[in-house]
C-alpha cells in the first residue's frame, strides 16, 4: 500500500505541478472544484487525501495562490476522469503566511484531517520546518517551489523546481554566454 501511495503521489504531484504554472483561472471554478472533491469517493470507496501548505495571504501570497489554484484544477481534472485507479482525491490547502511556525501548525492540522501526501510547502523556510515533521511521520512531501537545499534534506522530500545553487549557476552561465555582464 505504501508503494502505491508514493507512486500515486508522484503521478498526481507531477500533474499538479504542470498546471500550477498556468494562469490563476476563475476563482469560482477553483472553489467549486475543491468543493466537488471534498467527500468524493472512488468506486471502491477509496479516497486519497492530499494536503497543501503555502502562503495565501501576506507578501508571498501570490505564490501560494498560484500553487493552490493549479492543484485544484489538476485534481478536478483527475477526479472527473475517474480518479486514480478509481480512487478520488480530496485536497485541503492551509495558509502559512510564509511563516515556518504557522506552516508546522498547518501540517499538524492536515495530519489530523488524515493527509496522506503533502504538496508543499510553497516557500523555502516553512518547507524546511515542515520537512522535519514529514520525515518523522515518513510522509511523502513534494515542494513545487521550495528552492533552498534544506527543503529536500530528508529521504521523503522531493522538489519540482531547481535548487538555489542550480539557479545561481545556470543564471551565471546564461549571463556569460550572452555577454550580459
Amino acid at each position: 500500500m505504501k508503494k502505491r501511495v508514493v507512486s500515486l503521489g508522484l503521478a498526481a504531484m507531477m500533474a499538479m505541478s504542470m498546471t500550477a504554472c498556468g494562469g490563476s483561472g476563475n476563482a469560482s471554478t477553483s472553489e467549486s472544484a475543491a468543493e466537488d472533491a471534498q467527500g468524493a469517493e472512488g468506486a471502491d470507496g477509496e479516497v486519497f487525501k492530499i494536503g497543501g501548505i503555502g502562503p495565501i495571504t501576506g507578501a508571498a501570497g501570490a505564490y501560494g495562490e498560484a500553487v493552490k489554484n493549479g492543484t485544484e484544477l489538476a485534481i478536478n481534472e483527475i477526479n472527473e476522469a475517474g480518479g486514480i485507479n478509481g480512487a478520488q482525491i480530496e485536497f485541503q490547502f492551509q495558509d502559512d503566511e510564509h511563516d515556518a511556525e504557522k506552516s508546522v501548525n498547518a501540517c499538524n492540522t492536515l495530519k489530523d484531517w488524515g493527509m496522506q501526501i503533502l504538496m508543499g510547502t510553497v516557500t523555502s523556510n516553512p518547507c524546511i520546518a515542515v520537512a522535519a515533521e514529514t520525515a518523522n511521520d515518513n510522509m511523502f512531501q513534494l515542494t513545487p517551489s521550495g528552492s533552498a537545499e534544506g527543503c529536500i534534506a530528508n529521504d521523503n522530500a522531493f522538489r519540482v523546481c531547481f535548487s538555489d545553487p542550480e539557479q545561481g549557476t545556470l543564471s551565471a552561465d546564461y549571463i556569460v554566454e550572452n555577454s550580459l555582464a
